[in-house]
């Protein structure tokens, strides 16, 4: 079972986000966690399931901890493991983009808006056309 956890500090991204997400079938049955800040996810990490496959998506900029201090909590913490972390960033810099699809720890970059489809490749959900 998988749980879906949103780490941005847009609330409009947020409310798109849990629209796209609250349409699929496949998300219908999956826990859902939505947080405006890393630090805010840090502190409710005891609500996260860690025996479930979590998948993260996670915004780069953001004020307090940012995306990538996030990845280093988590790598800290020890709890990679636990966690598929897709960064998901309107970040037009090259260089993010390239660290990100080359962080061990950072399972892919996507660019925002968020799509349905965005979502279900992050799933492993295969769906035909």
């Amino acid at each position: 079972m998988k749980q879906l956890i949103f780490i941005d500090d847009d609330q409009l991204v947020i409310d798109i986000s849990k629209i796209i997400i609250d349409s699929l079938p496949e998300t219908a049955d999956i826990d859902k966690f939505y947080f405006k800040s890393g630090d805010a996810f840090f502190q409710s990490i005891d609500d996260i399931d860690l025996s479930k496959e979590n998948v993260m998506f996670l915004d780069l900029n953001m004020p307090g901890l940012d995306g990538w201090q996030v990845v280093d909590e988590i790598r800290d913490r020890n709890l990679l493991e636990h966690f598929e972390i897709y960064v998901l960033s309107s970040s037009l810099h090259p260089k993010d983009k390239e660290r990100a699809n080359k962080h061990p720890c950072i399972e892919k970059y996507i660019e925002k808006p968020l799509s349905k489809s965005k979502v279900r490749e992050c799933l492993g959900v295969n769906v035909s056309v």
